[in-house]
């Protein structure tokens, strides 16, 4: 996930009271940047806009999930995907995130909030990473100065020798 303060959130869902009832929930909980599609070739077409996360059925008419996240990871490997799914079966799930899906979650009356506790998660995530990458970049760069700090007082040593003899 790039955007940690205000990701990008694609939902995908064919059934416009069930996601109605998740552009809601995801509205009270403090992410507003959602676009809604009622099926894969919709979201497609708006990839250019670069989302975040898309949260999408694994089932829908058209293309699968599973086929369309691997067409938008081909263009856009960071891109998240929350799998939301009446199908309560393992060996999906399991399927699903060994291919690279960030969570499955099974539609229930729990899934809206469990569907904010992992966009909320992925988050805290992404800026765990970025704290660490951060970090190891100023450490690297601490080090490069301490290095050029040296190498420039071996060099007025020697420079210096040089003079007074």
């Amino acid at each position: 996930m790039q955007k940690t303060r205000n990701p990008l959130i694609f939902v995908i869902q064919d059934n416009v009271v069930y996601k109605d009832l998740i552009l809601g929930y995801l509205k009270s909980k403090k992410y507003q940047n959602v676009r809604t599609f009622n099926n894969g070739e919709e979201c497609l077409k708006d990839l250019k806009a670069n989302p975040d996360l898309i949260v999408l059925d694994y089932n829908f008419d058209g293309m699968s999930g599973l086929e369309l996240m691997r067409k938008v990871k081909e263009e856009h490997p960071e891109t998240d995907f929350i799998f939301l799914s009446g199908q309560n079966d393992l060996e999906v799930a399991v399927k699903l995130i060994k291919v690279g899906a960030a969570d499955y979650i099974v539609k229930n009356e729990r899934s809206p909030y469990n569907l904010v506790k992992s966009i909320d998660a992925l988050v805290e995530q992404s800026k765990q990473e970025k704290v660490k990458k951060g970090f190891k970049i100023g450490v690297v760069g601490f080090f490069m100065v301490l290095f050029l700090i040296i190498m420039i007082i071996i060099l007025l040593t020697i420079f210096l020798d040089d003079f007074t003899m």
